[in-house]
């Protein structure tokens, strides 16, 4: 690899080591960061897509229920989901990995964010027009995440009422970045719902995705 973006981690339930994984212009570097001052490079989830396409620079990564879900900017990548217990088969040698489950609802994305208490995915800055749109009009993609190796497109949330500022792009409703919560505040209307707050290119958004065919915005 040349460059790395961003990164997540892992704590093995069984092992109890600790794994960084790394976003890089060619896949998923996965490094054993038990002791600190020793970190091991175990190996790499091979990207899916041409590791030469323009979007190869951007990668995310998140975790849940012991998988990793990958998307990265490159075209056609869709969402790699991989089984992390298979890291305790490292021996000593650095392992290649290809992913246990490809999921191409969508094809580059700039980010997921999961859920862990409801057990859904949200991808953001998506091309996939078949399901919410192009890149530019769309907001979330949800994805049921519940049995991991068969993710589940669940419904799509854009609202170009909540784009405000961009010259290029007013009114598509672009969104960067989510944070998705199952809501326990002193707000009682929302109480037990979930709610996604995220950054549009131009509004913080609040939008109810309790019912993922009728997500509502409830603040921009």
């Amino acid at each position: 690899a040349e460059s790395g973006n961003d990164c997540w981690g892992w704590t093995d339930p069984l092992t109890k080591k600790e794994y960084a994984l790394m976003g890089l212009d060619n896949g998923t570097a996965i490094i054993d960061i038990s002791r600190p001052t020793k970190p091991k490079y175990i190996g790499k989830i091979l990207t899916n897509g041409d590791s030469n396409d323009d979007g190869k620079a951007w990668r995310d990564i998140k975790v849940y229920k012991n998988y990793a879900f990958i998307v990265s900017e490159i075209s056609g990548h869709g969402m790699q989901v991989f089984d992390l217990t298979r890291l305790r088969t490292y021996e000593g040698t650095p392992l290649r990995f290809e992913e246990d489950v490809l999921y191409t609802e969508f094809g580059n994305a700039h980010n997921i964010a999961i859920n862990e208490e409801s057990g859904f995915g949200y991808a953001i800055g998506v091309t996939s027009a078949e399901r919410c749109g192009s890149r530019q009009a769309t907001g979330l993609h949800m994805i049921d995440l519940r049995n991991p190796k068969n993710p589940e497109f669940a419904g799509c949330y854009v609202d170009p009422a909540t784009e405000f500022s961009s010259a290029v792009n007013v009114g598509t409703g672009y969104i960067h970045d989510t944070q998705c919560v199952d809501y326990s505040g002193p707000d009682q209307d929302h109480h037990n719902k979930e709610l996604c707050f995220s950054s549009a290119e131009g509004a913080i958004v609040i939008t109810d995705v309790t019912d993922k065919n009728n997500p509502i915005t409830l603040s921009a």
